[in-house]
């Protein structure tokens, strides 16, 4: 009997570049057929992200009713790029009765470096550092050693299951916090070496540069501090093959921080939703 070929969209709009991939997995091997980069800022994927949708289905010469599933990008990164990311992945879900496969948006950037790491011998250590801008002066991190990091593609979210490298954390931390982290770990390890990537070593290479460079990795690639078509595309088929598949209800945005509306609601600077305030007030 000849296997199915099944179809699939991903994209990731956590970012000021955002992508999105057409690809198709046949049992254990997955093959891209369509792969954009959006090039938009993150106020502009509402007005784009459906058109790329439709523009991608096109060129895969495929129809929404073939899909078997979507895997979207869950972040960290702009609230705004997250909720139109993840908003539309769960209406199109619901409306194609498919299920949602969550991504870590900093897995997926850093998974280019741990690609290009793979050729080094095993006795080698890299400490990884992925960060993207936060804003307000603040950074979203993973950081974890390169081979644990690749083992990486979302984080577990309560009771439902994850695929998560051991001792990988995510974090939003002050530029400060990140520089005094990974030199703490590179003077508890001599032997450990380290490779920065992402919106923030781009921005502040000022800030990278008081780390030891004799320790630093540098790789050469046009596209290492984003997110990359084959990055999505091979996070995505890991998690297919791991069965991490989610009901679109249950994929939630990863924050990592309260967003600016929520502070100011909870400080008292916004008022409540008339209609949340007689809910409470009964």
């Amino acid at each position: 009997m000849t296997e199915q070929t099944r179809k699939y969209l991903a994209w990731d709009t956590s970012s000021l570049t955002g992508v999105i991939s057409a690809f198709e997995v046949r049992g254990a091997e997955c093959r891209t057929v369509v792969s954009w980069s959006l090039g938009l800022e993150t106020s502009k994927h509402s007005e784009r992200l459906l058109w790329s949708v439709d523009s991608v289905l096109q060129g895969a010469g495929w129809i929404l009713s073939d899909l078997q599933g979507i895997a979207v990008g869950v972040g960290p990164g702009s609230f705004t790029g997250l909720r139109i990311g993840l908003t539309t992945a769960r209406m199109l879900a619901r409306s194609l009765s498919i299920r949602l496969i969550p991504l870590s948006s900093l897995a997926l950037l850093a998974r280019g470096a741990t690609s290009a790491l793979e050729v080094l011998p095993r006795s080698e250590k890299v400490l990884v550092i992925a960060c993207t801008d936060a804003t307000k002066g603040e950074w979203f991190t993973l950081m974890g050693q390169h081979r644990k990091v690749r083992d990486c593609v979302a984080m577990a979210d309560g009771d439902l299951p994850g695929i998560w490298g051991r001792g990988v954390i995510e974090s939003v931390q002050t530029p400060d916090q990140v520089m005094s982290e990974v030199g703490e770990r590179l003077r508890k390890d001599s032997g450990l070496k380290w490779l920065a990537i992402g919106q923030s070593v781009e921005r502040y290479p000022e800030l990278w540069a008081k780390l030891p460079k004799k320790s630093r990795l540098q790789i050469s690639h046009m596209d290492l501090h984003r997110i990359r078509g084959e990055s999505l595309v091979g996070l995505a088929f890991e998690a297919i093959q791991q069965g991490l598949f989610r009901d679109p209800i249950q994929v939630r945005p990863r924050y990592l921080r309260a967003s600016e509306a929520e502070v100011k609601l909870k400080s008292g600077l916004l008022k409540p939703s008339p209609v949340l305030h007689r809910a409470g007030t009964g």
